[in-house]
């Protein structure tokens, strides 16, 4: 007796397998919080040991520019009378921003370490500036908007 074939399994397959593919990259492009609650789950991760489960991932956060480091570095959030600490972001090559400048930042997050982003931005860092940010989280900006209205 002959086979049959169905010619619409391997499509619904396919299909199948694209629609897997779509929500699992959905959920891991941006997954986690944002705006403030995003600042707060990274520097909780890192506070907790737990790193690993946001280093590499993509995030969004919001909040007003603390303090301006460098033509490259600043951070974002710690504002009064909230009690979320400050996170620090690497910008690179986008326009400068201010302090108290409300902002929407994208980018990949990272454990900050000074040679590794002096050489990503090919630039010296004083290393006297960035002590205190060593071994912490930081944000390698992919994207900052400035037309923010913070909450």
């Amino acid at each position: 007796m002959p086979t049959r074939h169905t010619r619409g399994v391997p499509g619904r397959r396919r299909s199948a397998a694209l629609l897997a593919l779509l929500l699992a990259l959905s959920a891991s492009a941006g997954c986690g919080g944002n705006g403030a609650e995003g600042i707060t789950e990274v520097n909780e991760a890192f506070e907790s040991g737990d790193a690993e489960s946001v280093v590499g991932q993509e995030r969004t956060v919001e909040g007003r520019v603390q303090d301006v480091i460098s033509p490259w570095v600043f951070t974002v959030g710690g504002d009064e009378p909230s009690d979320i600490e400050p996170l620090l972001v690497v910008e690179g090559n986008m326009p400068a921003v201010d302090q108290d400048d409300p902002v929407r930042v994208t980018g990949v997050v990272g454990e900050f370490e000074i040679a590794e982003v002096e050489r990503e931005l090919g630039v010296d860092l004083a290393e006297t500036l960035y002590e205190e940010y060593e071994g912490g989280p930081y944000i390698r900006a992919r994207r900052i908007a400035e037309d923010v209205e913070l909450d």
